[in-house]
């Protein structure tokens, strides 16, 4: 690339959905490195940045879970949601937290919100990600 090339590509703007994969992709890559606490911090700047990317919950919840934090993931997953759009992700990840945690009538309220997200979507995939956990032997 000459100068002109590179001062070209540097004067073009940065979209918000452009910095918000960039953000993602450094969280994502920092947590399949074992830096879990640095991919907490940029997913924690994903979730304020962009609160209805359901992959800033799933990832801060994940770094949550590698810290043996059951009960905080499971509250991230669950805030995650209400607030991401779609939120089944969020809240199939949150019934396996709760699941860790002894599951219960709390894993079940999970599974029946997932699956209401699920249907309200007419999204096949996803009803069968539900239909796949609901079918794990119960907590």
């Amino acid at each position: 690339m000459d100068l002109p090339q590179f001062t070209a590509s540097v004067r073009q703007p940065v979209t918000r959905d452009d910095a918000i994969e960039a953000i993602y992709a450094t969280g994502h890559g920092l947590l399949s490195c074992e830096r879990v606490e640095d991919a907490a911090k940029v997913f924690r700047t994903m979730v304020h940045a962009a609160p209805r990317d359901e992959r800033g919950w799933l990832g801060l919840g994940e770094c949550h879970e590698r810290r043996d934090q059951l009960l905080i993931a499971a509250e991230l997953y669950g805030t995650g949601g209400v607030l991401a759009e779609p939120p089944v992700r969020c809240r199939l990840a949150r019934a396996r937290a709760l699941a860790k945690c002894g599951g219960g009538e709390a894993w079940e309220e999970a599974l029946d919100a997932a699956q209401a997200a699920a249907e309200s979507l007419g999204d096949e995939e996803l009803l069968e990600l539900v239909s796949m956990e609901r079918g794990r032997a119960r907590p």
